[in-house]
């Protein structure tokens, strides 16, 4: 599988009920899609800017103007964190899917353990180390609190 990863960003304008209108001219949201391998995800940037201000083929805004800078300087602060997320991702666990990178990048958890497992574990140790460093009498303790978690 190839784990190339491209990210480029359009606007939506298909989305009549999404525009808003700054001044004369309507500003169209930017939508960003992570390509990788044949996997696709696509996501909102919450970013807008009108269409005169675009340029296709770069997927960046035009000119010099305040406007066009910052809105340069958030969609690179955007590419670089799905970079990074992908780069984690990648070393982590060798394959990555575009869903993967988009859900790290918007902070939705993805399989974590949780705080009773990873108590589960420790108690489990605990029970493995009695008599050698370990009082019994303390696991009974360590399954109670357990249970006050649950």
């Amino acid at each position: 599988m190839n784990n190339e990863l491209k990210v480029s960003f359009y606007l939506k304008r298909e989305g009549r009920l999404e525009k808003s209108c700054v001044g004369e001219d309507v500003a169209y949201p930017i939508i960003g899609k992570i390509i990788i391998g044949n996997s696709i995800a696509q996501f909102g940037t919450k970013l807008k800017v009108e269409e005169h201000l675009w340029n296709v083929k770069s997927g960046r805004a035009i000119g010099k103007s305040r406007i066009a800078v910052e809105l340069n300087r958030e969609i690179n602060f955007i590419n670089l964190l799905i970079h990074s997320r992908y780069k984690d991702i990648l070393h982590r666990t060798g394959k990555v899917t575009a869903i993967e990178v988009k859900n790290a990048f918007q902070g939705i958890a993805t399989a974590q353990k949780t705080l009773l497992v990873h108590f589960k574990n420790m108690a489990e140790e605990f029970r493995q180390r009695i008599g050698i460093d370990r009082a019994a009498s303390t696991y009974p303790k360590y399954n109670v609190a357990y249970k006050n978690l649950e």
